[in-house]
């Protein structure tokens, strides 16, 4: 699933990690076949981070497991913005 929309947002919204107003999308990594290899996970598995926090992201398999929780805030977030419409 792909969205330019929905990126487009993303990237309008602050840094859910450390509230930093300059956010970009970050895709959903290391997790099983959805990423890695010149893999980008679906839109829908993105979440907006600030430049530092983007990559701390790739650069801390640790924080990895948290992806969820960030994951489920941002399509919260665009659930209630209606952003994403949910049929």
């Amino acid at each position: 699933w792909t969205s330019e929309k929905y990126l487009k947002w993303m990237r309008t919204r602050i840094c859910i990690k450390c509230g930093d107003i300059h956010a970009e999308p970050h895709h959903l990594k290391g997790v099983g076949n959805m990423s890695g290899g010149g893999l980008t996970s679906p839109d829908i598995l993105a979440v907006p981070l600030c430049r530092s926090c983007h990559d701390e992201m790739h650069r801390n398999p640790e924080l990895w497991p948290y992806q969820w929780e960030l994951i489920c805030r941002t399509v919260l977030d665009a659930v209630n913005r209606n952003i994403l419409v949910v049929k």
